[in-house]
């Protein structure tokens, strides 16, 4: 008898994981992958509400402010990378407000 219940509650939360897992896959958080100058030396910057995103690294707006109040570059992957100065950092800025 008890095993019997066990396995009943054992199908009923493997289905209700199942359904949990079915709705997180369908609400991913929303992005917004941005190309920036497409001419020269193109870089792409994922957009998304908590930040953004250039090459594997990770920033927040307030972050690019405070760089560019500063009169601060920043230089990615270990000065090896692409360099964010004041127009970069102007051209992400505006993208500030979209979510």
């Amino acid at each position: 008898m008890k095993e019997k219940l066990k396995n009943e509650i054992v199908e009923k939360l493997k289905e209700g994981i199942g359904n949990m897992q079915g709705v997180m896959s369908t609400n991913k958080p929303r992005s917004t992958k941005v190309i920036f100058d497409k001419s020269t030396n193109p870089f792409e910057i994922d957009f998304s509400e908590r930040g953004f995103e250039v090459e594997g690294e990770r920033f927040s707006f307030e972050f690019i402010e405070t760089s560019l109040s500063k009169n601060i570059n920043i230089t990615l992957n270990d000065g090896k990378g692409l360099v964010l100065d004041k127009i970069r950092m102007s051209k992400i800025l505006k993208y500030k407000d979209l979510y």
